[in-house]
């Protein structure tokens, strides 16, 4: 094989598994749940720093000072997060200094006065 077909070939490779490379893991708060419609879900990226010693805390109570509460009008039903190929390598690069995950929260959405049967 030609040193240039040879080339592409791994570099084609090695970008497919780049963009396709991530952990997920999901949790969920009752898996007989799974059919539930009225969800809402909100991505957001969370940073760690020095191996997880500084980071912000997500609780479920947002009555809790100095915490993020995602499902601040509703109850929380799963969190999915995922570490893609470039967050690993950044915390490979930096020796786990710097951490990057993306959190995605399936909230119950807010209810809303239309289902008010006074009105």
């Amino acid at each position: 094989m030609k040193p240039k077909i040879k080339t592409t070939l791994l570099l084609l490779i090695f970008s497919s598994f780049i963009i396709s490379s991530c952990v997920s893991t999901r949790v969920e708060s009752s898996p007989h749940l799974d059919g539930v419609v009225n969800l809402e879900c909100q991505k957001r990226s969370s940073w760690s720093y020095y191996w997880g010693l500084k980071q912000k805390r997500v609780d479920t109570n947002p009555e809790v000072a100095g915490t993020i509460c995602p499902c601040r009008e509703g109850g929380m039903s799963w969190v999915v997060v995922q570490t893609s190929f470039t967050d690993f390598l950044l915390s490979t690069v930096t020796i786990g200094i710097v951490n990057h995950r993306t959190v995605t929260y399936g909230c119950a959405r807010a209810p809303h006065d239309d289902d008010d049967p006074d009105n």
